[in-house]
């Protein structure tokens, strides 16, 4: 079942519709969806589909051949001795049409000079013809440095490009036909992330729990081994970097606990988390405001949300897993679950407030220091605006008590620049009829409960 990507069917469409050659570059991480999405781009079109693979440069070349004479279905030729043969003949033809190559980046591993025969393809032949070709891959690293950076080839010639994101929060409940409360879609979205693939493993008949016993802690599912499947495909010495994020996953966040916690040196450990940065899985935090350069306060956090319930939840409790001690899993699951999905809530938070806000903000984050901690900060320097917001979690209402404390941390002299301030307040069970009246004669305060604003 096809679920979502109005926007970037909307915006291949856009460019379908427009009658010229294209050469459109679409990347994302694995299982984001970027093949569902050309085929259901290709559906009502006359267009090729082609999954490359990972065999020598010849064999590639007869099986896009074979696809390419079967879509055009002439007895003329039988395959293409070379590339610029297939580029030559695909010109000749005069009807609108698509070809797809999926994971290119398979095509280029063994024999990077092919890139360099689509760019002769591409400016000899391609660029004043009917094509609208797609590259996609999943390896975002290959894609931003051998297909999109200025050193590649391919530079200049791409008529744009298209980075498939995972689905955001407000647009995982189609999967499951919208069953789902707010709760368990939040503890769902914390679990597995936005990726289609994984959402798509699990049961709506299933309540969270249930899934994650069924889909996660079960050898014999998908779930339980994709982390490390993931990580062994793209990584060297994968050992190290499962250290690294077992380590991040138990609250060593800080360099040096890291160092500590895996016995990995320094300058091997800054290359490790440099590859799990550009891989999109870990990323490095400075309160909001801060130059992430220069400051000395930086936290590593797991950016992803299913790495980051893998290490916390699956690997170190592999032994568990493999001799079905059910219960003993979610007893730990129940008894931990707060703290965990606090976090993601936060994560939430911050996104909503993007959302909502627009370009009233242009800094969003969490802010620490020795003393005080606001979960989330907004800041528009230019017109000295800034919002402060608490995140709760909690399994009762917020009441005025925590808007006092939040307006007492907005007057530390460090807001002093701001002149305008509003707050805002996240609260998983709602709010108290006290802290509701007072946000509706105080336009400076917003409250939202679950993700949707109620005053």
């Amino acid at each position: 079942m096809f679920v979502g990507r109005k926007r970037e069917l909307a915006y291949l469409e856009e460019r379908f519709e427009r009658g010229k050659p294209e050469l459109l570059i679409l990347y994302g991480r694995k299982r984001v969806g970027k093949t569902e999405l050309t085929k259901e781009f290709l559906r009502k079109k006359r267009g090729i589909y082609y999954l490359a693979e990972k065999l020598p440069e010849n064999l590639q070349l007869k099986k896009l051949s074979e696809k390419v004479i079967e879509f055009f279905d002439e007895d003329i030729i039988t395959e293409f001795s070379n590339w610029e043969m297939l580029f030559k003949y695909l010109a000749s033809k005069h009807d609108r049409y698509i070809l797809v190559i999926d994971e290119f980046p398979y095509l280029i591993e063994r024999e990077p000079g092919i890139i360099s025969s689509f760019q002769k393809g591409w400016d000899e032949y391609l660029s004043d013809s009917n094509v609208f070709l797609i590259l996609t891959g999943s390896s975002v690293s290959v894609m931003e440095n051998s297909v999109l950076s200025y050193k590649s080839p391919l530079y200049g010639r791409r008529t744009g490009q298209l980075l498939l994101n995972q689905f955001p929060f407000n647009e995982i409940g189609e999967f499951f036909e919208k069953k789902y409360e707010f709760d368990d879609l939040l503890k769902i979205w914390g679990t597995l992330g936005g990726v289609p693939f994984y959402l798509e493993q699990f049961d709506s008949d299933l309540d969270y729990y249930g899934n994650v016993m069924e889909k996660i802690y079960n050898q014999n599912e998908v779930l339980f081994a994709e982390a490390e499947f993931l990580l062994n495909e793209e990584l060297r010495e994968p050992r190290n970097y499962f250290a690294i994020l077992r380590a991040i996953s138990l609250g060593k966040r800080k360099l040096g606990e890291i160092i500590n916690e895996t016995g990995i040196d320094k300058s091997s450990i800054m290359k490790y988390i440099s590859i799990l940065n550009l891989l999109g899985i870990v990323e490095k935090e400075v309160p909001v405001g801060e130059d992430p350069l220069k400051s000395k306060k930086g936290l590593y956090r797991i950016a992803d949300n299913f790495f980051r319930f893998y290490f916390r939840y699956v690997f170190y409790y592999k032994d568990l897993i493999l001799t079905d001690q059910r219960e003993r899993l979610l007893s730990i699951l129940k008894d931990t679950e707060n703290k965990f999905f606090s976090l993601t809530y936060e994560d939430l938070a911050r996104s909503a407030v993007m959302r909502i806000s627009g370009s009233n903000y242009f800094e969003i984050g969490r802010w620490w220091d020795r003393n005080a901690e606001v979960d989330l900060v907004g800041m528009n320097r230019e017109e000295k605006r800034i919002l402060l917001g608490e995140v709760k979690w909690s399994e009762s209402p917020v009441g005025t008590d925590i808007l006092a404390a939040l307006r007492e941390r907005g007057n530390l002299p460090r807001w002093d620049e701001f002149k305008e301030k509003e707050y805002a307040i996240f609260s998983r069970s709602g709010f108290t009829k006290a802290l509701v009246d007072e946000a509706k004669s105080d336009r400076s305060l917003m409250l939202f409960h679950g993700d949707k604003r109620v005053v």
